[in-house]
């Protein structure tokens, strides 16, 4: 899941997930889960329902997105409340 120096990074603090070619609901679980243990994770998803999921579980969990950058695919910082 984390992976070293990457100059695509958004945020150099976020803890980073890439669930790149896992389908929906994949990417939002690991992003739950990385978010038990950090302030700030940083996904990576190609599913195309990606953004959405993102956006309903910051709404059902009072989480913040950061940052979010659709370049080639989903790239989005997360933080918890």
């Amino acid at each position: 899941m984390a992976s070293g120096h990457d100059p695509r990074r958004l945020e150099v603090s976020a803890f980073l997930v890439d669930a790149r070619g896992k389908p929906c609901p994949v990417p939002i679980i690991e992003l739950a889960k990385a978010l038990r243990a950090h302030p700030e994770v940083e996904l990576w998803a190609d599913d195309p329902a990606a953004e959405g999921d993102v956006n309903t579980f910051c709404e059902a969990t009072r989480r913040v997105v950061v940052r979010l950058d659709r370049g080639g695919w989903l790239r989005v910082v997360v933080r918890g409340a």
